[in-house]
């Protein structure tokens, strides 16, 4: 059986149900690529991280997974068409803003090592810092998602396609990864 049928029996159960009063804050679902002005926002950001690159589909080594998540599997789970593990956007911290989410890599890296940054919107070309910048994570086999068919209001999830991942909460500006 794929990993990924394993996560969607998983998800339902692994979140914490939140206030009503946060129900509607989040718009009802994340992106997996990134529009011309998100593009150029990281594209800018990682001409200043020159040793920093974007992940691909690839460096996930998770094609069955990416094809599976693609498509539609039951009437809960809907295909995300332009599904990429590693990238994600969508309103992280509630604020109304869109923020992005991308996994990067050092070529120079241990295999397996990389790096999730977290950037909360509105993005500043040229002159914003992620809220969250982590180093040094195996994330090979993993993926980045956020939207339904989880409980609102939506939470970013890190975590392998076989488990229910570690679920971003917001703090303010910045973010801490919580076990849930």
């Amino acid at each position: 059986m794929p990993h990924f049928r394993k996560l969607i029996r998983s998800q339902g159960t692994t979140l914490r149900r939140f206030s009503l009063a946060l129900l509607f804050a989040a718009p009802g679902h994340g992106e997996h690529t990134l529009t011309e002005s998100q593009r150029k926002f990281l594209t800018g950001w990682l001409a200043k991280h020159s040793e920093l690159h974007l992940a691909t589909d690839a460096d996930c080594d998770c094609q069955e997974d990416i094809i599976e998540t693609r498509k539609t599997v039951n009437s809960v789970w809907k295909g995300v068409a332009d599904y990429h593990p590693y990238v994600v956007t969508g309103d992280f911290n509630g604020d109304g803003h869109t923020d992005i989410a991308v996994v990067l890599f050092t070529p120079q890296r241990p295999p397996d090592q990389y790096t999730l940054a977290i950037f909360n919107g509105p993005l500043q070309i040229g002159g914003q810092n992620p809220a969250s910048l982590k180093a040094g994570l195996n994330l090979k086999y993993h993926r980045l998602f956020f939207g339904p068919p989880r409980p609102k209001p939506y939470r970013l999830v890190l975590g392998r396609f076989d488990v229910a991942g570690i679920v971003n909460e917001p703090q303010g500006r910045s973010n801490r990864m919580v076990v849930p």
